[in-house]
């Protein structure tokens, strides 16, 4: 029986690219859609329930697709990591619900936004899956999907009732069809095959197998890594909803929204990379491994130097165009978002080098030396600065974040 032919490594980048930056064009155009029928106070909420319920996911999901993807010994089945990621969304939806009692939030809207972040945490590690089996185009496909979803029943729910919880209800509507009606679907074609080509073995070990416990063990430290990152680029977040309210924080979101396609661009094409670099390191191909992971840099680098230029030449008129005149005065912010998202692309490529050799405690001890730095920049920059000085604490923990992972890879290279 013939196999079908592996896609090919470029074809896989671009399906990657097409899928993440079609994704997040979309979740781009929920918050555009928000700001042209709602009011900044408005796209304040919404980001404020990305702000605490993409941490608490995050930090639930435990990074259980990484783990699954750099699965080569196949020491976990799939049912596994499901049941695991399905009881860490429970969770985190449970510890988003405490967060809006303990801190008074709005309910509906940090809840629904949360609970839509969780439906995709679940679609997540089918993704994952298909991701192990070189898929990127299935992992596009469901992607573009979501997003299509997402945005046409936020902006449905929204036109119809000028309720931004009604926008973030259409989020979660989204975010469930995909998950039931595209990712799960799509990856059962890949258990399928895999059920055919498996023969049963005995363990003729003396000990059982791993069971969910030693899965959420080996994943804990890059699950944590994850959350912490979250929770670091939405710190500068939490200070101006402190210090000056949803508006403040709403105008930052779009801002930064307009930059968010390039972290996107790069994670798809860290992404495609992991993969690869897993079967480089399993071969122990050790110069190739290193060669992959500096041409990725150099690329990103180049990358993010235009945008960077792009970013200060036509940034007041690309925010007055997008969002309405009364966001054209944050072109300073926007370029400086525009450098800490150029710093922090780079981590995208050096996490996927060092999850590919499976170096997971390490990044956490990194990560919560980034929030350190992250939290004190805001606290000094933000009450000086206002929404720039947020964008400016966004870059000093980018900085961080890119130089303690440039030297971690170092050492294991």
């Amino acid at each position: 029986m013939r196999h079908a032919r592996r896609p090919s490594f470029a074809g896989n980048v671009g399906w990657g690219v097409a899928g993440n930056a079609g994704y997040a064009l979309c979740q781009w155009l929920v918050l555009v859609v928000v700001a042209r029928l709602g009011t900044p106070s408005m796209v304040g909420d919404y980001a404020l329930g990305l702000a605490v319920g993409a941490p608490l996911v995050l930090l639930a999901n435990l990074s259980l697709r990484t783990v699954l993807v750099t699965d080569t010994a196949h020491e976990h089945p799939f049912r596994r990591y499901l049941r695991v990621r399905a009881g860490g969304m429970a969770v985190a939806t449970a510890a988003i619900c405490a967060a809006v009692w303990v801190f008074d939030l709005p309910a509906a809207v940090v809840v629904l936004v949360g609970l839509a972040k969780a439906f995709d945490g679940v679609g997540d590690i089918y993704l994952g899956l298909l991701q192990r089996h070189h898929d990127q185009r299935a992992v596009a496909l469901a992607q573009l999907a979501n997003g299509a979803l997402t945005i046409g029943l936020t902006a449905l729910l929204l036109a119809a009732t000028g309720s931004i919880a009604w926008a973030a209800a259409g989020s979660a509507m989204g975010s469930l069809i995909a998950w039931l009606g595209c990712c799960a679907p799509l990856a059962s074609r890949v258990l399928d095959a895999d059920a055919r080509r498996s023969v049963p073995r005995r363990h003729t070990h003396r000990f059982s197998p791993p069971g969910p416990g030693a899965l959420v063990w080996t994943a804990l430290p890059l699950g944590l890594a994850s959350g912490i990152t979250s929770l670091t680029a939405n710190v500068p977040r939490y200070a101006l909803q402190d210090r000056l309210g949803a508006a403040a924080l709403g105008a930052f979101a779009a801002a930064g929204y307009l930059v968010l396609t390039g972290n996107v661009l790069v994670s798809a094409v860290a992404q495609t990379l992991l993969p690869r670099l897993v079967e480089l390191r399993a071969a122990g191909a050790r110069e190739r491994f290193a060669t992959l992971v500096r041409q990725a840099l150099v690329g990103v680098a180049v990358a993010g130097v235009l945008a960077v230029w792009a970013a200060d030449l036509f940034g007041a008129s690309v925010l007055r165009t997008v969002y309405g005149e009364e966001y054209a005065g944050d072109a300073l912010t926007l370029t400086v978002l525009t450098v800490a998202t150029a710093v922090a692309a780079t981590c995208f490529v050096l996490d996927a080098a060092l999850s590919a050799v499976r170096r997971f405690t390490g990044q956490l001890a990194v990560n919560a030396a980034v929030l350190a730095a992250a939290v004190l920049a805001a606290l000094v920059l933000v009450p000086r600065y206002g929404i720039t000085g947020a964008a400016w604490a966004a870059t000093a923990a980018a900085a961080v974040h890119a130089g303690l992972k440039w030297e971690l890879l170092r050492r294991d290279l």
